[in-house]
């Protein structure tokens, strides 16, 4: 028996909207992975710095680290939108490295 024309209607259209979640969590993983590679090129100049540069270099990576964090709750937040609740996964997939004491 052929599916009432509402429903097969409606199936491109969901397809679609499957599309536009996948497109935007993708995206927004994207984001997370650069702030993360910033904060660990901070954390290498901080590492390597000495003297009054130390100081520039741990402001830069403490707002770098502000931004990695914001960067993955934009992610969690999305997530949830979509239906996934558990975010344990991220702490894999998108370590953070544990905040610098300097």
């Amino acid at each position: 028996m052929p599916q009432p024309p509402r429903i097969s209607a409606l199936l491109p259209v969901e397809v679609e909207l499957q599309k536009e979640r996948a497109s935007g969590l993708r995206r927004t993983g994207d984001k997370v992975e650069k702030a993360l590679e910033s904060l660990a090129q901070a954390e290498q100049a901080l590492r390597a710095s000495t003297g009054a540069a130390r100081e520039a270099c741990l402001v830069r990576y403490r707002e770098r680290y502000q931004e990695a964090e914001r960067q993955r709750w934009n992610l969690m937040v999305q997530r949830e939108a979509v239906g996934m609740r558990n975010h344990r996964d991220l702490d894999v997939v998108y370590p953070m490295p544990p905040k610098w004491r300097g």
